[in-house]
């Protein structure tokens, strides 16, 4: 993934939902570095949308001084917080490509903890490569019929939807950018 390509799909985000994503990475950064070291590799990748819809919400009942984005506008908190847990992970991959010095084979490869270390650059060239030749709304199943060839231990039910569900949902936002 390219810094360009980075760059425009963070432009689609709202400017609120990019300040928090920052936390976000820093806050999961910081989490998998001390208390959660020890944790499964899965939960990683979960945590940043887990930490996008908290601070979101936060952000946003501070905002308005009312609980009301917790109860009546939950739909739209939670739709921010998903954005801040792709833009913290957007964040996380142009940090890899860029300072950290490890190249990526695809850009889900750091989204697929589930997979073992040794494995995953190649799995993820692979589920990569084919979801290109495939639109949007495709892609979700696609990904929910093919990670368990890769994962160990295969994934349960509800992991693999969310996990499928996540790299759908990240792919469209890169395309989206692309197309811009």
């Amino acid at each position: 993934m390219s810094f360009i390509q980075i760059v425009d799909a963070l432009r689609t985000y709202r400017a609120d939902a990019l300040l928090l994503a920052l936390a976000v990475t820093l806050l999961t950064s910081l989490l998998k570095k001390t208390v959660m070291k020890s944790c499964n590799k899965k939960v990683f990748v979960f945590l940043p949308f887990l930490i996008g819809i908290v601070l979101f919400a936060l952000y946003r009942a501070l905002a308005t001084w009312s609980a009301a984005p917790l109860c009546e506008g939950i739909v739209e908190t939670l739709y921010g917080g998903m954005e801040c847990g792709i833009a913290a992970i957007l964040y996380y991959v142009f940090y890899e490509q860029f300072f950290r010095g490890k190249k990526t084979a695809s850009p889900i490869e750091d989204m697929l903890e589930c997979i073992p270390e040794k494995e995953r650059k190649n799995a993820a060239k692979r589920l990569y490569e084919e979801s290109e030749k495939l639109g949007d709304e495709e892609l979700y199943g696609y990904f929910a019929e093919h990670l368990n060839e890769y994962a160990s231990p295969p994934l349960g039910e509800i992991e693999l939807a969310a996990t499928a569900e996540i790299l759908a949902a990240f792919l469209v936002s890169l395309r989206t950018a692309e197309k811009k």
